[in-house]
């Protein structure tokens, strides 16, 4: 990974990191604007040494991570993460949620892109990397923006958006600058996000420098994202067909987890392992050297061609170590689907963890949890056709997954999944979506648009009672936190 000017800009952000509200730090970047005179000093505002979003809780939230020690998790020693695993409304989360790191990083981070987006024209250097650059900024601006609004305010509906309030939007680095922030509305939000996507895709390289930085199939990719999220499908259909189309321009492909199975199982068959322990977990405990095979052996960087946009969870390690419940595990055909194969163990490391629940237990596949992957675009596409409910749609849908399912799961050992009823080509869509896309941000974003949309309560069990979440339920927007409140005139979406 090739870093410009890290240090150079870690200088010129560092107090901002420091203060919670956007519009306190906001003040303080003017201080170094002259500071920034070159093209490459406002390119190296693109990358960070540690681009994190640290939304762990979400996983709690969606169902998709529980803890290794249940006691803990019933003993509230951790209250956020209890109160978002038991779906406790009870809990006042916004009283006790005094900063966020994710609010902070995400503001901090559109400080830096709206002063590339307001500076870079007149810098010293090349014209197309001034192009490219600003393009960049504009896109990654779009994206944080996204996070925010998808975390801190209601899921976007058409008849309420413009209603809804939304979060803080800054479009400019340094004009009015005393002012406080306005807090715009949902479908305001989106609109500036869609300007900025649209105002950047032309001028996005085909091939980025590097996987952390954007490039023409994310930026398609992302303004797909936006319209499944605001229900034009249409519009998401066109971009994904056209993210496709520059993934060939930009050497992105889908990873073919295959390859490596069939590489080491034939080898672990030949050193005397049957085809049977290979694959079946219930010879875990005499065959360890097997799992160490697949948990070690079995690697893909943060440069493999599926990543459109690499970024961190709250480490560069996340989701390791992570429990995975019982509930998205059961999703897996664990004797086939080699996403289960690679990346979880096949028993509990800790007798103390919630029963059934296994850790994810790899570091050399690198998980994307907070950036976007090729496999989203198919997903994108499958969801699409499903809701046009047509039986050409349907047959066009179960060939988008067919295309993901085989490069991620044993040829002959997975199940083909095939229907002409709507309804259940969109169940296939969303438990896919929850298996390919576990551990990252998707399983709570997603959780909050089917709720709204479906008007659906979800449900779980934990040691023999079962706990719901109603689609009305505040747990699914997150407070912003206190010292954002008091230093704003943010009006609180959430508790």
């Amino acid at each position: 990974m090739k870093h410009h000017n890290l240090f150079f800009c870690g200088t010129i952000m560092a107090t901002a990191a420091m203060i919670c509200s956007c519009d306190d730090y906001l003040d303080i970047v003017p201080k170094g604007k002259a500071q920034l005179e070159t093209t490459d000093d406002y390119l190296g505002l693109l990358e960070e040494v540690s681009p994190s979003y640290e939304h762990s809780n979400f996983w709690a939230m969606s169902g998709e991570s529980s803890w290794n020690k249940s006691e803990e998790l019933k003993a509230y020693t951790y209250p956020l993460w209890s109160t978002a695993f038991f779906w406790d409304e009870n809990y006042d989360r916004a009283a006790y949620t005094i900063e966020s790191s994710l609010y902070n990083n995400c503001y901090d981070r559109i400080t830096r892109y709206n002063a590339l987006v307001d500076g870079i024209a007149d810098s010293k250097g090349n014209e197309a990397d001034k192009k490219t650059g600003l393009a960049q900024g504009r896109i990654m601006r779009a994206y944080n923006y996204f996070f925010l609004v998808n975390t801190f305010a209601p899921p976007y509906d058409p008849p309420t958006a413009y209603t809804d309030n939304g979060i803080i939007v800054r479009e400019k680095m340094f004009e009015s600058i005393e002012e406080e922030g306005v807090q715009q509305s949902v479908g305001y939000t989106y609109d500036f996000i869609q300007k900025d996507i649209d105002a950047a895709i032309d001028d996005l390289p085909d091939r980025a420098l590097n996987s952390f930085r954007p490039d023409k199939t994310f930026g398609y990719a992302l303004k797909a994202k936006v319209h499944l999220y605001k229900r034009e499908y249409e519009q998401c259909i066109d971009a994904c067909e056209k993210a496709l189309e520059a993934a060939k321009a930009g050497g992105h492909e889908i990873w073919d987890m295959t390859a490596d199975y069939k590489k080491y199982a034939p080898l672990l068959i030949q050193m005397g392992y049957p085809d049977q322990a290979i694959d079946n977990p219930a010879y875990m405990g005499i065959n360890d050297f097997v799992e160490t095979i697949w948990k070690s052996r079995v690697t893909y960087g943060y440069d493999g061609a599926e990543h459109l946009l690499y970024q961190y969870g709250n480490t560069k390690d996340d989701p390791f170590p992570m429990y995975v419940t019982k509930e998205v595990l059961n999703l897996f055909e664990r004797n086939a689907d080699l996403r289960y194969r690679y990346c979880i163990r096949y028993k509990a490391q800790h007798d103390t963890a919630p029963e059934g629940s296994q850790d994810f237990a790899t570091t050399g596949i690198k998980w994307n949890p907070s950036g976007m992957r090729l496999s989203e675009v198919y997903l994108m596409l499958a969801e699409c056709y499903a809701r046009k409910a047509t039986p050409e749609a349907i047959s066009q849908a179960m060939l988008y997954l067919e295309t993901l399912r085989s490069k991620r799961c044993v040829a002959g050992r997975y199940t083909h999944l095939s229907t002409t009823n709507a309804t259940e080509a969109l169940r296939f869509v969303r438990e896919e979506r929850k298996r390919e896309l576990f551990l990252t941000y998707n399983g709570f974003f997603d959780m909050r648009r089917f709720c709204h949309e479906f008007n659906e309560t979800v449900s779980k069990e934990f040691e023999g009672k079962t706990y719901t979440l109603s689609p009305t339920s505040h747990l699914l927007v997150y407070p912003f936190p206190v010292k954002a409140m008091q230093n704003s005139n943010l009006k609180q979406n959430s508790k």
